[in-house]
């Protein structure tokens, strides 16, 4: 299973990129799935390859790292109260983004597909609708579920 209850994180009030980016490298830390090299990576590999993307919909960014700072595959949800500023991937132009997916993943084949599979997603309407209304972890998990991530 790649979510995890204590990294689902729903509606915090956060000012930044770089603390969102920190809140969720915390919690996949304190859960025991990645080194405690595995924040600095995540925040350097953004500032020098952003992976926000605007959607037809919403902002969202998926950041990830090397495999080496992954101890146990898992990926971290966090969804924002109001939307920071991240960059886009491929032109770094400044978007809102309020869904950030960090993928903690060991095989980079698995974090291909990973990436095509949440690209689908982001494109689902339906789905980006009841990822924004979910109140519970229990929920999100069904949600991406009924997606096929699991």
């Amino acid at each position: 299973m790649l979510f995890d209850k204590k990294i689902i994180l729903l509606d915090h009030e956060i000012t930044s990129s770089e603390n969102a980016l920190s809140t969720l490298s915390d919690s996949l830390y304190a859960a025991n799935q990645v080194t405690s090299e595995f924040k600095n990576s995540i925040l350097s590999r953004e500032s020098n390859f952003p992976t926000g993307l605007q959607t037809k919909t919403i902002g969202v960014a998926i950041p990830h790292t090397n495999a080496d700072k992954v101890i146990s595959e898992q990926m971290g949800f966090l969804r924002l109260k109001d939307p920071v500023t991240f960059k886009q991937m491929g032109d770094n132009k400044k978007i809102n983004v309020k869904l950030i997916f960090m993928l903690a993943l060991k095989n980079p084949d698995k974090q291909l597909h990973m990436l095509q599979t949440l690209m689908e997603l982001f494109q689902n309407k339906n789905a980006i609708d009841q990822i924004l209304k979910v109140q519970t972890t229990d929920e999100f998990i069904r949600v991406m579920n009924n997606f096929g991530i699991n």
